[in-house]
């Protein structure tokens, strides 16, 4: 799979069929703020060119159908920003000092996994005063959406980053950390630290070991979807290591409610809403042979390991919820 994705993708291609340099000319226009904050004494022809090239060899999962990637399932059912508001909102307060509001809209946020950009639109929804977050993200695919909803965006490798050094005032690791292989997530949050502002905050949402989002990913994720999912979910133990190797102090950790939730015109339409849009998001092609089957299908074993679809009249719709639990860990930057 990763030859073929080197055979089919140029070398030079960053974004949405653009050069590196094609995209720093495009954001020193859209997004001066961003471009400001690249490292652009290092990002020369002879070292970004070989790093394009790692990157559209590596990002096929979240790529199209063509690649054999599961990108375009993904980012049609993120549109919807209120389909994850109770986790974002949870995740996007942890960078309060009292973790109880949504800093303002000079607080600098690098979602590192940020994928067609879906925690960057919701914080837009909430109103002017709130964080500027940039999305990165490995895929060309999901930095193409970005690029056409006119988010600030850059691709980047989350063990690579294309920041300087004490830029940013927060770094988000969220929705994809469990795809990130060892070697890479250690590099990650030692990148996290690097980018950091003195007291800057790392947020890492991650699914536990043993968690029942995580036996999901194990028992149907892995065996259905359109790209399996061969990763390793994390221990407490090991992100205390990554945090504490890489410099990070006052760590905290916490669960986090982060479910899912759609909406209806009745019950019934509401929680079909629901199991649908885990069967999209995922890209659960091998579980049923007929889209008719859906429902039937994995309703019940969605709510055998994450729990029962709990539905809820809200003014004139109903709405269905997912629970998903996630885990949380704060550091600051010493």
């Amino acid at each position: 799979m990763l030859n073929e994705a080197v055979t089919t993708t140029r070398t030079e291609d960053y974004v949405d069929h653009r050069s590196f340099s094609e995209y720093l000319d495009e954001i020193s226009e859209r997004h001066r703020d961003l471009h400001d904050l690249l490292d652009l004494e290092n990002l020369t022809d002879d070292r970004i060119l070989p790093y394009v090239a790692e990157m559209n060899a590596a990002s096929w999962v979240f790529e199209g159908n063509d690649r054999g990637g599961r990108g375009p399932a993904w980012s049609g059912v993120q549109k919807n920003a209120d389909n994850r508001s109770v986790g974002m909102t949870s995740l996007l307060k942890c960078f309060s000092p009292h973790y109880d509001e949504i800093p303002g809209r000079d607080y600098k946020i690098l979602d590192v996994l940020g994928g067609s950009g879906a925690v960057a639109h919701f914080a837009s929804t909430l109103g002017p005063d709130t964080p500027t977050v940039f999305t990165a993200d490995l895929s060309n695919h999901m930095m193409t959406i970005c690029r056409a909803r006119h988010l600030p965006y850059v691709r980047q490798s989350a063990g690579r980053s294309l920041f300087r050094d004490n830029v940013l005032d927060g770094v988000l690791i969220a929705y994809g950390s469990q795809l990130l292989p060892n070697d890479v997530r250690r590099a990650a949050v030692c990148e996290a630290w690097r980018t950091l502002k003195p007291n800057g905050r790392l947020v890492f949402h991650a699914f536990e070991v043993g968690s029942g989002i995580a036996r999901f990913f194990d028992e149907v994720i892995h065996p259905y979807s359109r790209t399996g999912h061969p990763h390793a979910h994390y221990t407490r133990a090991e992100i205390l290591d990554l945090f504490t190797s890489a410099g990070f102090r006052d760590l905290r950790f916490f669960e986090i409610s982060d479910p899912f939730t759609l909406r209806g015109g009745s019950p019934e339409e509401a929680r079909t809403h629901a199991i649908l849009h885990l069967f999209k998001s995922y890209d659960l092609i091998k579980l049923v042979t007929d889209e008719g089957e859906i429902e039937e299908v994995l309703g019940p074993l969605a709510e055998r390991i994450l729990g029962p679809i709990s539905v809820a009249r809200e003014w004139d719709d109903h709405v269905a919820t997912v629970p998903r639990t996630a885990l949380v860990a704060v550091g600051i930057k010493a």
